[in-house]
């Protein structure tokens, strides 16, 4: 008798074998996560903000192509539906890949999508094919082609070829009992015409057997990338470095009393030597958490205050945030927020330096 585990052997190989080529997948595809960490936070930020959550190919038919134009937008070619079908590995779950729209081209020409539809006579292959119906006259029982029942007094009105009647409601008057097709060239007429496809950049037919399909996927925010989390740490330690640029100590988990007497914990706090305090408060979450980041700022009076979040906020929370001097930045991007608080954090200063040199 053969031996199990010679048997087994093979197959419990086969198992590692796919076990380590999917830890490997897992890894290489975290790798570009990490890689790519601001041009992925950029683009769902992108397509949140631009496209409503969900992304659709612009196809251009001259030169059979499927483009993503705000693949631009993050220093990648419109071409790379790479860079968004990793976004939509199981891993990440940041996009749901579906299928948007799907069209024949020539097997031969796949450059072009250019491609007509064309209807053909099934015994001769002519081009030259009608489509025509019969009509029939409910009050009378008169069947007969379309053509018959054209006034020829009057081309643009219908009259029973039978019993002479005007037909002055069509809809309800007639009823097309069954359709099909005559070709004026071998002068057959037949049920079904033949559909083939014409390539027209190189001029020449190709049979719905032959066509080749080509699918075009949209791509739709997941819930993961909608509450996808900011990088705290590395958010931190930029904003740190655009303080200490303008002249600033900087202290990360600030502790500080305020006025009520409880303590507040400020994730970045600034002081420079013109006793000019700020506070950089980050948000993760809702509305409510800015509201009571605001009373933290109410409670302590910094001279500056700013709030980070990558949650969307209300236009009512940043109009209570404006009346308490309070500047607010909405993003889910990096280095966006970073740009936006050294644009507003020289404003203030600029500001408070005018106001104390009065």
């Amino acid at each position: 008798m053969p031996d199990d585990s010679v048997q087994k052997a093979p197959k419990l190989a086969q198992k590692q074998a796919l076990i380590h080529d999917s830890v490997t997948e897992v890894k290489e595809i975290l790798r570009w996560q990490e890689e790519n960490s601001q041009k992925i936070s950029k683009i769902l930020g992108k397509i949140k903000q631009n496209s409503n959550g969900v992304l659709l190919p612009e196809i251009d038919h001259y030169q059979g192509t499927l483009q993503y134009p705000i693949l631009n937008e993050i220093g990648e070619s419109v071409l790379n539906m790479g860079f968004l079908e990793k976004l939509s590995h199981k891993k990440l779950n940041l996009l749901e890949r579906f299928v948007y729209n799907q069209f024949l081209i020539c097997p031969d020409h796949k450059s072009s999508f250019l491609v007509n539809v064309r209807l053909c006579c099934p015994k001769c292959s002519s081009l030259d094919v009608n489509k025509l119906h019969l009509f029939e006259h409910k009050i009378c029982g008169c069947i007969m082609e379309k053509t018959k029942f054209v006034d020829l007094q009057k081309s643009d009105s219908l009259k029973c070829p039978s019993c002479g009647r005007m037909i002055k409601q069509p809809e309800k008057e007639l009823r097309v009992p069954a359709t099909w097709y005559f070709c004026n060239d071998c002068k057959g007429k037949f049920d079904n015409a033949l559909i083939n496809f014409h390539c027209k950049e190189f001029d020449h037919d190709f049979t719905i057997h032959d066509a080749q399909v080509v699918t075009a996927y949209g791509y739709a925010l997941t819930n993961g990338a909608s509450h996808m989390p900011l990088d705290n740490q590395k958010l931190k330690s930029e904003i740190s470095k655009v303080l200490i640029k303008l002249g600033f100590t900087v202290d990360e988990n600030h502790l500080i009393k305020g006025k009520s007497g409880h303590d507040h914990n400020i994730d970045i706090y600034g002081n420079n030597v013109k006793d000019q305090t700020v506070f950089i408060l980050i948000n993760e979450t809702t509305d409510s958490e800015v509201d009571s980041k605001i009373i933290q700022i109410f409670d302590t009076s910094p001279k500056i205050a700013l709030i980070i979040g990558l949650a969307s906020i209300t236009e009512k929370t940043k109009a209570i945030a404006a009346k308490y001097n309070v500047s607010i930045i909405s993003s889910q991007n990096i280095s966006e927020i970073i740009s936006e608080t050294e644009k507003i954090l020289s404003n203030r200063i600029q500001k408070l330096d005018g106001a104390q040199s009065k």
